[in-house]
């Protein structure tokens, strides 16, 4: 078989994984790297697909109108693709692929998809599972004999962020890493807790996987990824590009500034991420690949399975992840799916398996803006028929404003903290991020820029505040927050 070499690749370290749960939470690792220059060779036998240009129909006109809301004609953009019983029946971009020279984006665009490569990861290790070249339950002391405490961590543990591997390593971002000093700097640190005890998304636990693909398949992680899962799915437009690489096609990626201008963002070496965090992909590629998991010719009925199912903890409590996805719900409906982040970019894809759709959206900011949480998670339940609510912004004066700040139960560790500054109104659960919250018309508040999530303003018959209601992904019944009494507050756990 042919190989195709990427010179200078590595991972961009300082990558946020933002992560999919019926509430988005967030998970950053920074990484840095230092070691000597790493080639990556693999092989690819996928062919490249005819252009695929879908139908106009009732849904890509509402896609349309869902795109435009919630991304802009200039500055960095989004690519999406959403395949529909394993036919390409939307594919469109916004924005920018360059702000600088003002370069349309299109949607053969290739983008970083930071950590939706560890869905790609989990199905290479779970190929090798189905080939007999290794067990869930192996010990990873199996394959790293040397990496400490390895005799109790499991395949299966790290596939599902449950080995305890701690991400608290830090190197130079702008060094070239190989896999043997990624293994090294990770095995230097304790382990977060007991591994099955708890949950913790962990980069550095995925880019031990890679090692083990290593070790399993005698070549670089990125041949094997390429021989057991980008070729025989068809990936012709996913890549491991080494640093330096001019990639065709290419999505340049933004960060912004303190005034909100985009920026390119620091030089980090793609070396980092590895496993974890590395490839580059097209929106359409990553959309089909969630389709072809559910095709048994390519990837057995039992392996999907196991990847959708939640990792039991020691304890019999469940995680919000399976191998390589997060487990979630669109509007109701059971789905799977990931997102990540990178230098310079942020992506997201979610499957819905009762509606056999898949949705892809890849974007060249790290900023949160366009959101591709939101276009994916409005653009699938569009596309399943269970459309999110629109909403009619509304100004609120100062007043109205102070009245809804306050704190607000959520349950006997937690609150929804509202508060107002510089005229506009924020929403924190600690230790989460502040998002920023948008009045519409009705009593409501939504994330600005999402639309799934939103609150609704509950008032007494003396038109005080008394609680809000949170509408998780849209649905009832909300869960009723009662405001807290004056200045009280609940320490979180």
């Amino acid at each position: 078989m042919p190989l195709r070499s990427r010179s200078n690749a590595r991972p961009a370290l300082r990558y946020v994984t933002a992560c999919l749960l019926t509430s988005c939470l967030s998970f950053a690792a920074s990484f840095t790297a230092h070691g000597a220059d790493v080639k990556a060779y693999y092989v690819t036998t996928a062919v490249e697909a005819p252009k695929v240009v879908p139908k106009t129909t009732p849904f890509t006109r509402h896609a349309d109108r869902i795109f435009d809301r919630l991304t802009r004609p200039t500055g960095p953009g989004a690519s999406v693709a959403v395949v529909r019983d394993n036919q390409v029946v939307y594919l469109a971009a916004r924005g920018e692929a360059n702000v600088e020279s003002h370069v349309r984006m299109k949607p053969e665009n290739k983008f970083r998809i930071g950590s939706i490569t560890k869905t790609v990861t989990a199905a290479t290790v779970l190929s090798l599972v189905r080939q007999g070249k290794l067990s869930l339950t192996d010990p990873l002391s199996k394959f790293l004999p040397n990496f400490p405490g390895g005799a109790g961590i499991t395949i299966a543990q790290l596939l599902s962020h449950t080995a305890g591997i701690s991400d608290a390593w830090d190197v130079d971002p702008t060094r070239v890493l190989d896999t043997k000093t990624l293994v090294t700097l990770i095995a230097k640190q304790p382990l977060d807790f007991k591994p099955g005890s708890e949950w913790r998304y962990s980069n550095s636990g995925y880019i031990l996987l890679g090692a083990v693909i290593e070790k399993v398949t005698g070549h670089p992680w990125a041949d094997g990824i390429a021989e057991l899962i980008l070729g025989p799915f068809g990936m012709a437009h996913t890549d491991y590009f080494e640093d330096g690489v001019d990639v065709h096609d290419a999505a340049q990626g933004y960060s912004a500034d303190a005034s909100g201008k985009a920026t390119r963002p620091p030089f980090v070496s793609i070396t980092g991420p590895m496993t974890a965090g590395a490839l580059t992909s097209t929106a359409q590629d990553i959309a089909q690949f969630a389709a072809d998991l559910n095709n048994s010719a390519l990837f057995p009925t039992d392996l999907l399975k196991a990847m959708t199912t939640p990792a039991k903890l020691s304890d019999g409590s469940e995680a919000p992840y399976g191998y390589g996805v997060f487990l979630m719900t669109v509007r109701g409906e059971p789905a799977f799916g990931h997102n990540g982040g990178i230098e310079g970019f942020s992506s997201q894809f979610v499957y819905v398996p009762k509606a056999h759709v898949s949705v892809a959206v890849l974007v060249n900011s790290d900023t949160g803006s366009p959101s591709a949480r939101a276009i994916a998670l409005q653009i699938a339940a569009a596309a399943i028929g269970k459309p999110y609510r629109t909403f009619v912004d509304q100004k609120l004066d100062d007043k109205a404003r102070q009245a809804i700040v306050g704190n607000y139960r959520i349950d006997d560790h937690s609150v929804h903290a509202i508060t107002q500054e510089h005229g506009e109104l924020y929403v924190q659960r600690a230790p989460g991020p502040k998002r920023h919250l948008v009045p519409a018309k009705g009593d409501l508040l939504y994330y600005a820029g999402e639309g799934t999530d939103y609150f609704h303003v509950v008032k007494g018959h003396d038109g005080k505040v008394t609680a809000v209601k949170f509408y998780t992904d849209g649905m009832t019944p909300p869960r009723t927050e009662k405001r807290l009494e004056g200045d009280a507050k609940i320490e979180p756990h």
